[in-house]
């Protein structure tokens, strides 16, 4: 069985759809269950539509998206070269206040650590962000 899968593209919006269908995809094959899948992909759907919006401002950028085993978990792995930004020191948002009091955004990072077990971010030698998010999946 292929244990690793790796989609590289331009990060557009137009590619979103083609992302989430390789995660459910790589995912599937690596026989994660239903639910597991589902949020992987809501996880990376929100990563990847970060990149695009804040990380390149809209603009076409290189996007690398690798889907891995490794031991009982699903690992998804995203580099892309838009500048240095560490999502993982972003605060959580304070939920307790009115939705009219909440300042704008800050709610995709909550989620994505509210679907995945763990979440790391580094920038790699060659001046890439590279975000994993680690999902246990009943194989």
């Amino acid at each position: 069985m292929h244990t690793e899968s790796t989609l590289r593209i331009t990060a557009e919006f137009r590619d979103l759809a083609r992302i989430r269908r390789f995660v459910h995809d790589a995912a599937t094959a690596l026989r994660c269950d239903p639910s597991a899948v589902e949020d992987l992909i809501l996880a990376v759907d929100e990563a990847a539509t970060n990149i695009i919006v804040h990380g390149y401002q809209c603009q076409p950028g290189p996007i690398e998206i690798e889907v891995r085993q490794i031991g009982d978990s699903v690992m998804v792995r995203l580099r892309d070269q838009a500048p240095l930004f560490d999502p993982t020191l972003v605060p959580p948002p304070n939920i307790e206040l009115p939705l009219e009091q909440r300042p704008f955004g800050g709610m995709g990072i909550h989620m994505i650590r509210q679907v995945v077990d763990e979440l790391f971010y580094c920038a790699t030698p060659d001046g890439a962000n590279e975000l994993t998010l680690l999902k246990a999946c009943r194989m």
